[in-house]
């Protein structure tokens, strides 16, 4: 199960030519029904081109010269909703909905595009409808679990996502889902083995290394950390977050002067700059370069 989704987003619902074949097995065969199936032929080349409006244009004369292809209102619905029109988007996937109201597929189709016109919660009802009709729907799981993290609710987040993570424990995508909510939810333990599980299935993410540097260091294992750390600005030179992490620990816990302040100065020039923090680091009882560290922090105005 292929997913391209970036960490925080949800998975769209996609144009299938399964969902074609099976709406369209109800369509007329009459010429009317044969050039609406040339129109909405049209659409999906439009529509793998990115063309949202000519494949809108194309799926809406097909509906119009026969208006039971459902798999045109379907795809005219996702056509829509990349344009921007999340109502037309909405009116659209209704009537597909209205013929087949257990269609987990459209039903899947509509929570995503609740979910971009900005109502999550909405987008979260149907996600479960979809999942009271089909409980084992992956994208279905994987979505809702997104919408109640987001939410705050880590731990309906969790009891969503573990038993898919726990049946795909070859799928990298869920299993680093399973990680973030975990880590959320307070299961430091667990989140860093549904890391270690996601590590070993493909390369994370610069965040999610940076994330698992901050559950071993709250576990006490700073050398575990301090690869994360490490993994975590190589992927991304830029993460100040992970630069000052790694300074931290190497001028407390690791003694590495020299190594702690280089990872500061990586911190500084990549625009760190949390007040709090750079106090918190000076009143660690050991830092090495104590001086050093201070001036660093004073010459870009982070203390007093």
């Amino acid at each position: 199960m292929k997913r391209t989704a970036r960490p925080g987003e949800l998975l769209a619902a996609c144009l299938s030519a399964a969902l074609a074949c099976l709406l369209l097995s109800a369509c007329q065969t009459a010429p009317a029904a044969t050039e609406a199936r040339e129109w909405y032929e049209i659409g999906n080349g439009w529509y793998d081109q990115g063309k949202w409006d000519k494949a809108g244009k194309a799926y809406s004369r097909a509906i119009a010269l026969d208006p039971s292809l459902k798999a045109a209102s379907y795809n005219l619905s996702r056509a829509l909703a990349e344009a921007g029109d999340y109502d037309g988007a909405l009116e659209s996937i209704e009537g597909v909905i209205s013929a087949d109201p257990s269609n987990v597929r459209a039903l899947s189709a509509k929570a995503y595009i609740l979910y971009r016109k900005g109502d999550a919660p909405a987008a979260l009802r149907v996600y479960d409808e979809v999942l009271r009709l089909d409980p084992y729907a992956p994208d279905a799981i994987y979505n809702a679990t997104l919408l109640r993290d987001a939410s705050g609710d880590h731990a309906g987040a969790i009891a969503g996502i573990e038993p898919l993570a726990k049946a795909k424990a070859d799928d990298a995508g869920i299993q680093l889902l399973y990680a973030r909510v975990l880590a959320k939810g307070g299961r430091t333990e667990d989140a860093i083995a549904a890391y270690v599980v996601a590590g070993g299935l493909g390369k994370l993410t610069a965040e999610d290394n940076r994330l698992l540097g901050d559950l071993y260091a709250e576990t006490r294992s700073f050398s575990k950390a301090i690869d994360a750390y490490q993994a975590a600005v190589a992927a991304n030179p830029r993460d100040a977050v992970a630069w000052f992490a790694l300074a931290r620990l190497k001028l407390g816990e690791a003694d590495d002067g020299k190594g702690g302040l280089e990872a500061l100065k990586k911190a500084l020039e990549a625009g760190f700059a949390d007040a709090d923090a750079a106090e918190a680091l000076l009143a660690e009882p050991v830092l090495a370069e104590r001086e050093a560290v201070t001036a660093a922090l004073k010459e870009k105005g982070l203390v007093q």
